[in-house]
């Protein structure tokens, strides 16, 4: 299988996310990147979903302010729960016109950021490191721009 030839290399986000679309066709056409960022998301979860029932290293490392209380069951119940926002965001991804998924999608940011905005800030479980900024980032900027977008795709 060759690539389609509107496939270039790409040096920035925003490029790899306007190129998904030769790779993606079946995603709304309701324009926008929101939908690409989505699946993009969820798809990178699936490496973490993997990560979590079969090592815990990187998850100590995120959780480097008390790693030893990342265990193996902590590590599976994190895997199940970045499963289950994954699939979220992608069903939001293709219905993004969907309040309910939306929203849900919406709450899926939101309680990632709580959950390691809190272990950082409160519990001092989290190090802000290389491997916790990525959660940290992701999981804000999903809520900033899906609330700032929400009118847009959902015609409100």
């Amino acid at each position: 299988m060759s690539l389609p030839s509107t496939i270039v290399p790409f040096t920035t986000i925003t490029e790899f996310a306007l190129n998904m679309a030769a790779y993606l066709p079946t995603l709304p056409a309701d324009g926008g990147l929101l939908p690409y960022w989505l699946l993009i998301t969820s798809a990178a979860s699936v490496y973490n979903v993997a990560q979590n029932y079969v090592t815990l290293k990187q998850s100590k490392e995120v959780y480097g302010g008390k790693p030893d209380l990342m265990n193996p069951l902590a590590g599976r119940l994190f895997g199940a729960w970045t499963a289950m926002a994954a699939v979220v965001r992608a069903l939001a991804a293709y219905d993004i016109s969907n309040p309910g998924l939306y929203t849900l999608a919406i709450c899926a940011f939101g309680v990632a950021t709580f959950h390691f905005g809190t272990e950082w800030l409160i519990f001092g479980t989290v190090k802000l490191n290389r491997a916790s900024i990525g959660p940290l980032l992701v999981g804000s900027s999903g809520v900033v721009w899906m609330l700032t977008q929400r009118s847009y795709y959902l015609g409100l």
